[in-house]
Order: structure tokens, then sequence, then C-alpha cells
């Protein structure tokens, strides 16, 4: 399979169908198939769904699973091409996950930018798991993960620990107990195994019955609403707050947290000057983890 091949695919899948596509990238509608057909050959599955007089593109089973494998893939190419396109020193890159990246660390990413301005700075988000997979390959230098797991190259440090609070959007708080919250609306993140062990110790279930969502725009948008809650760490409850009334509940005993851990291959040695910065800046997130008492509206 080649780059044109895997191009033609993105653009039909992108366009909804091969027309659009052979507009969008200059070259003719036959074209496109004999490239779609190509990279099916190759792979040896189905990637686009055919029927007579449908122009419209649905894709297989398979199809679906390859846009992914796809889109990963011309996210490496575009990184590819910076490299070469920007002349700097070193370049590293950085992965961590959505609630960590947006929440906790955008300070320090602003202060490695500007006080390292010899270095192209990669920063990408991804799930733990993925993050893992990347640092063994060596694509991503340095890790910021929530999930552990067991890697014989990958090197894990605890990076710090964050307090979890029950946020809910109402008007008060003070009748707000674990046994009033609807389970059915809890909106879930799972912060870890040792938030997994807390919320089984407390619910009942690991899990939830509510909604899981993997970022946190989804779940600001979800407590628009007075009939959701969410157990979210500090730095994220602060943010959603600053755009709305939000009540925000302190666990007074055994409080549930979070572990973030640092990741890094063993043999890398990209990334030492980068990894150094970080340590030495870690104070910059105080003022994402710590609440104020203004901030604070009960205690469970």
């Amino acid at each position: 399979m080649n780059t044109s091949e895997i191009e033609a695919f993105l653009a039909v899948v992108r366009s909804g169908n091969i027309s659009k596509a052979s507009k969008q990238l200059f070259i003719s509608q036959s074209t496109i198939s004999q490239r779609i057909k190509s990279l099916e050959t190759k792979l040896e599955v189905r990637l686009i769904e055919r029927s007579k007089g449908v122009t419209s593109i649905k894709l297989s089973h398979d199809g679906e699973t390859f846009y992914k494998i796809a889109l990963q893939w011309e996210q490496l190419m575009t990184d590819s091409k910076m490299l070469k396109q920007k002349q700097y020193d070193t370049n590293v890159s950085i992965a961590g996950v959505d609630s960590i990246n947006n929440f906790v660390l955008t300070t320090i990413f602003r202060k490695l930018v500007s006080d390292h301005d010899s270095v192209s700075y990669f920063i990408r988000t991804h799930q733990s798991d993925e993050i893992y997979s990347l640092v063994e390959d060596n694509v991503v230098d340095i890790g910021f993960i929530l999930q552990e797991r067991v890697s014989e190259t990958v090197i894990k440090e605890e990076f710090f620990r964050e307090e979890l609070v029950l946020v809910i959007n109402r008007a008060s708080s003070a009748d707000v107990t674990l046994d009033s919250l609807d389970a059915s609306k809890e909106l879930y993140i799972n912060w870890g195994h040792v938030f997994q062990q807390w919320h089984e110790q407390h619910f009942g279930y690991a899990g939830t019955l509510g909604v899981e969502v993997h970022t946190g725009i989804l779940i600001n948008e979800f407590l628009k609403s007075p009939d959701y809650w969410a157990i979210l760490p500090v730095s994220m409850a602060k943010a959603f707050s600053k755009e709305r009334s939000l009540q925000i509940i302190k666990f007074k005993k055994d409080k549930p947290i979070r572990i973030c851990y640092l990741i890094y291959e063993k043999d890398n040695n990209n990334f030492k000057d980068t990894y150094h910065s970080i340590l030495e800046n870690k104070e910059m997130m105080a003022e994402h983890l710590q609440l104020d008492e203004s901030e604070v509206t009960g205690e469970l």
C-alpha cells in the first residue's frame, strides 16, 4: 500500500462519494476507484460497500477499522513533513490523555515552548493504552497516562496525585448524598485503578450505570443539565465552574484520587532536557490542582 492509495481512501470517506473526492484530489474518478480497489486487494478486505445506483459511500466493518488506522498514518505523515520543514536542533513528541493535556499541563507546555525555541514540540492527545504503544515504538518520547500497563521497555514514574470531587449542576448542594444520586445519570471517566476500587467500594461496581465518555468536553456538555453528575479531578471541576455555576462537593473522608504517571522508553535519550524541564516546573501545576475554599460548595 502506498501514500496515494491511503489519501484516496481518506478523501472518499470525508467527502462522502468518489465524485467529490476526485475534485478534491484533482484526479479522475476512475483513478480514485483504481486506488481504492488496489488498497482492498493488498489488505485482502473490502473497505467500501458498493451498491448499484448508490453514489454515497458506506464503509464496511473492516473499512471502519482501517479508517482509524489511516487517520494515524495521516498524522504520522504530517509530523514527518513538519520535521523536514522545520530545522530545529531537537524534536520532542509528548502525548497525554485529554484530561491531563487540557486541564493540568497547559502552563507547563507554554513554558517549554517559550524557554526552548530550538526544540520542535509535537503535543498529542491519546488514550493511555495507545500512549504506551507509541512510547514503546519511540513514536512518542514522553507520555502522561492514567492507566497502568506492564512493559519491559517503558519506565513509569508517578508524576502527581489529584483529588477528585463531586460536580453537579444544581441550585444547592444541601441535600446531596451519594445515595441520593441517580446512578443512571453518572458521567463516568475511568480515572485509574485506584479510582475504580473506590467507586466499587462506594457504589458497588467499578464501572458505571450511566454515561461513559473519554473527553472533558463531553462531560461539560452533559453538565449543562441538572440531571447529570460526575466525579471529576479538581483541575477539571475548576475549569468547568468558570463557565457556569456548578456545585463542587469535596469528600471529607476516604477521598477518591487519581494518579498521573509519566512514562518514557528506557533507552530513549532524545527528550532528557525536556524531561528535566518538566520536573523543574511541576509547581506550575499547583494552580490547577488546588481548590480555594470559595470554590467549594459542600462536603460529603
